[in-house]
């Protein structure tokens, strides 16, 4: 077993933990959906996180042509992915309880969402870095344009309380990481290379 299939399971449990919490709470929410008081804001932000660990679990991939590993290089690894985990339960609670305002728990949930949005946007260039500097700048602008999305995105969502900002906020992050996912040699295309 090389160090990358040693690390990866590691890093699919921890995506793994997030993606299920997110399905589980849209199971509850869907069979009692009548009873539970959600959000746009909250809905477009779940599916945004959803895609997030998928798009993440994917790009580990990168981390296949790394041979010898620095602990301090999996303590990075490890805290960005667990910020995207902590996105996740920062949407729902463990248990939804029938009646519940989903919609007021995201609001009280606000400051921390996105300010582990901003954490995050700070600590995927250093994830990046760590595949290398050429892969940091092979990237182009889109991935620049996605971590601004984020660090300004993650501030702004902080200050500014409007649910039509927070509704435009959700969607214009959620289609920059599609287009940075979509961007050549990012994340969609990493398997038609030979590993």
């Amino acid at each position: 077993m090389s160090n990358f299939e040693f690390l990866s399971v590691l890093f699919a449990i921890i995506v793994g933990i997030g993606f299920a919490h997110l399905l589980l709470s849209i199971g509850r929410i869907l069979g009692e959906a009548k009873s539970l008081n959600i959000g746009s804001v909250q809905v477009i932000w779940t599916v945004n996180v959803l895609l997030v660990l998928v798009t993440y679990w994917w790009w580990l991939i990168n981390l296949r042509t790394i041979e010898e590993w620095a602990f301090l290089e999996l303590l990075v690894l490890l805290f960005h992915a667990s910020l995207w985990v902590l996105l996740a339960a920062t949407l729902f609670p463990v248990t939804i309880p029938l009646g519940y305002d989903l919609k007021a728990h995201f609001e009280r949930k606000r400051t921390s969402f996105f300010g582990i949005l901003v954490l995050a946007a700070f600590a995927d260039p250093l994830v990046s870095l760590i595949v290398g500097t050429q892969h940091l700048f092979d990237m182009g602008w889109q991935y620049l344009h996605f971590i601004v999305v984020g660090l300004v995105g993650g501030i702004a969502g902080i200050r500014f309380n409007n649910e039509r900002f927070q509704q435009v906020l959700a969607v214009y992050w959620g289609l920059s990481l599609i287009n940075v996912s979509l961007s050549p040699g990012i994340v969609l295309d990493l398997y038609i290379a030979t590993p």
